[in-house]
């Protein structure tokens, strides 16, 4: 039984993708704000370090993870390899730095320090944003006191666990600070044109940009304006596309470390249906067409899709079905009907869970107590 004392330390796993690692910030700058002490686990990955950057303000640790192979697959020796030092290093903070409770935000990522902080003797907790959860975190149940979902949807894939909770997902301090920045002077767009939001999540979206650049002729009638946040890997293509229509208002960008501006200025958006950026969305109140990935692991995408679509806070288009015709009609069935684009933002406001990174928060402090 660890001493008990005022303040804690806390570890979060949240490396991997965007869609763990902001949520995982947004509990880590919480707690930090509280006098506790945290420490964010991340991957190696660019986009990790990328993100870390804009918060000075928290530590963090890079851990060689990587994505669970095929049983077969040769790479399994640098999976197992990797997973015996990451548990090993895990172990190790844990020890170093008296921490009490382990946080994963999903993914393999999580995996190793909520094992090690079995092993440890620290409380445990896991956090699933997405409607299905994946083999990751089903597997990462075992190793945790509590599963915390954010959606409804989630809590029935866990039904032998004792412990399961529906908090919603935590949304990064910076989106929720209050703030007289001009989103139209930040990004050089005008505030008598509708602005069309169009992102990827935290890596982008091939699939959306393509089928954007083949729709920007006709957006550009439409006199709107478009704020594209590309990702790193199709910036210069996507770039290079716009710039082929200088009539139209335009802001392309790799990356945006300023999304809450992005939002408030967004009239709609056209994004994919990972569960950190439609938490965003709902937060926002901003219309959307989503793309689900069609790739993602059991589909999750499309089942937070389905979620928003029935609320009538978005409109589901598979990434099949998505060509310039389609993606323009829509676009324009929303952004040119007023009532419309305000009933899809209302909806989109009821699905916010404006308080999670507190309520998370508050059950870690709690859960220490324990520990």
């Amino acid at each position: 039984m660890k001493a008990k004392k005022s303040n804690i330390h806390v570890l979060i796993a949240c490396g991997g993708t965007g869609g763990h690692l902001f949520p995982g910030i947004a509990v880590g700058e919480v707690l930090a704000k509280r006098g506790h002490d945290v420490t964010l686990l991340i991957s190696e990955k660019k986009i990790d370090t990328l993100a870390a950057s804009g918060h000075k303000e928290l530590r963090f640790e890079k851990m060689p993870f990587l994505a669970m192979p095929k049983p077969w697959s040769p790479k399994m020796i640098g999976f197992l390899k990797g997973l015996w030092q990451g548990t090993k290093r895990c172990r190790q903070i844990i020890r170093d730095h008296d921490v009490s409770v382990v946080l994963g935000m999903g993914g393999f990522t999580s995996f190793a320090p909520l094992f090690a902080g079995k092993k440890e003797k620290c409380r445990t907790l896991i956090h699933e944003s997405n409607a299905i959860p994946g083999k990751a975190n089903k597997l990462n149940a075992r190793y945790s006191d509590i599963v915390l979902c954010g959606l409804e949807a989630c809590k029935p894939f866990f039904p032998k666990h004792p412990d399961v909770r529906v908090v919603g997902t935590p949304i990064r301090g910076s989106m929720r600070e209050k703030n007289n920045d001009d989103p139209h002077a930040f990004f050089k767009l005008d505030k008598d044109k509708r602005t069309l939001l169009i992102m990827g999540g935290s890596q982008g979206a091939r699939g959306i940009n393509r089928a954007v650049g083949m729709a920007l002729e006709q957006f550009e009638k439409m006199n709107i304006q478009v704020l594209h946040i590309a990702g790193t890997t199709d910036y210069e293509e996507v770039r290079d596309v716009y710039a082929k229509h200088p009539l139209l208002k335009q802001h392309v960008a790799a990356f945006c470390h300023r999304m809450d501006l992005a939002y408030r200025v967004a009239d709609l958006a056209i994004a994919r249906s990972g569960a950190s950026s439609m938490t965003e969305l709902a937060y926002f109140g901003v219309p959307s067409i989503l793309v689900p990935y069609p790739h993602a692991a059991e589909d999750h995408q499309t089942r937070n899709a389905e979620i928003f679509d029935k609320a009538g806070a978005a409109i589901m288009m598979p990434e099949s079905g998505m060509n310039a015709d389609t993606l323009t009609d829509t676009v324009r069935s929303i952004l040119l009907d007023p009532k419309k684009a305000n009933k899809m933002k209302q909806a989109a406001q009821k699905q916010s869970v404006k308080d999670c990174a507190e309520k998370i928060a508050a059950l870690v402090e709690k859960e220490a107590k324990s520990a």
